[in-house]
């Protein structure tokens, strides 16, 4: 059993070589930014040690980023090992008998909610859409705020910080588009139709504008968070001290701490309950072959419907049945951030596809 466990690591740590600087887009099971740093008799074996390192730094993270913070004493004590798919490098350096790194693992995620399953433990998947970030930058001693521009420290934060886990993260990129959905003198207030313009760009109802500035006494970063109605967000006002490493530090330590905040507001209510398990009978309105087309794949992103049924199909209705997870309120929540409303309607539930603002 151990040189097989050596063959596999020796395989994964092939990967591992092959891959610098690669990323990936937005993925609930991919941990990235783990450190490590570990010194042995020769450089390789230094590397073999901090990939096993990574992928069991990696896997508690994972389980802990899925899960609620009173189960994180229940979860799984597994080897990590069989859940890993890959892992790359994001930086790294070396001597003769030392390894430094940076890494990311990606976990399998079949494997993955199948051990949490089995564990009897709830957990939440990744959200369907994604939060659109506007990161608003109001200089230190007044003047124009900062949102398109280059260089924006704070936007180059959130760039650091990545596309999200759970919740995914759309960063815009600042072009003309984006510049005439949304002005700077627009986010400063919020502005509803510039908001929304930009969320039609990203197939979402979801706008943060996430404002930071440095405090009169430039002893700390205050952000504050508003945006499109009802958008997710883990605070309102928030304060992060500045200390010696300087003020990109402090705004990578915001975006990050608003990125996990949004993971752990959206897991509250969106947590698998494998104990609730149910079927719900709906009738699907349709206005031609595009609207089943669009319930077909809306449905397919659902974490709470784990697979469904046709009954009856024609060009103006269809009847399925859902198997899901969870409350039936809970449910046509996360059916409605998919973009299908459900309605109770004498007795049976109703569904059409709505459409993206």
């Amino acid at each position: 059993m151990a040189s097989l466990r050596r063959l596999r690591v020796a395989l994964i740590l092939l990967t591992f070589l092959a891959l610098p600087g690669a990323s990936w887009a937005a993925d609930a099971f991919a941990v990235r930014g783990i450190d490590v740093d570990v010194t042995a008799a020769a450089v390789a074996v230094a590397k073999e040690q901090a990939l096993t390192e990574a992928q069991r730094t990696g896997f508690r993270r994972l389980l802990e980023r899925l899960t609620m913070p009173a189960d994180h004493g229940r979860l799984p004590a597994a080897d990590p090992l069989p859940y890993v798919r890959d892992v790359a490098i994001e930086q790294e350096r070396s001597s003769a008998v030392r390894y430094i790194a940076i890494l990311t693992v990606r976990y399998n995620a079949v494997a993955v909610k199948k051990l949490l399953r089995d564990a009897g433990l709830k957990y939440a998947e990744q959200r369907p859409r994604p939060v659109v970030i506007v990161p608003l930058l109001k200089p230190q001693g007044g003047g124009r705020p900062l949102l398109w521009d280059d260089p924006n420290p704070w936007r180059a934060a959130w760039l650091v910080q990545g596309t999200g886990a759970l919740v995914p993260l759309a960063l815009p990129t600042g072009d003309t588009a984006d510049i005439a959905a949304l002005t700077v003198e627009k986010a400063l207030v919020h502005d509803a139709e510039g908001l929304g313009a930009l969320a039609a760009r990203f197939r979402t109802a979801d706008v943060l504008v996430a404002t930071a500035s440095v405090n009169a006494a430039g002893t700390a970063l205050e952000v504050s968070l508003g945006g499109t109605p009802g958008v997710l967000k883990p605070f309102d006002a928030k304060s992060f001290p500045l200390t010696d490493a300087g003020l990109d530090a402090a705004m990578r330590t915001a975006a990050a701490d608003i990125a996990q905040g949004l993971d752990a507001v959206y897991k509250q209510g969106n947590l698998l309950s494998f104990d609730r398990a149910a079927t719900m009978a709906a009738m699907v309105q349709l206005r031609g072959l595009d609207d089943w087309l669009a319930v077909r794949e809306r449905l397919g992103r659902v974490p709470l419907v784990r697979r469904w049924e046709i009954v009856s199909l024609s060009r103006e209705e269809a009847a399925l049945v859902l198997h899901t997870v969870g409350e039936p309120e809970q449910v046509k929540a996360t059916l409605a951030a998919a973009g299908l409303a459900m309605e109770w309607s004498d007795g049976f539930w109703t569904m059409r596809p709505v459409e993206r603002k």
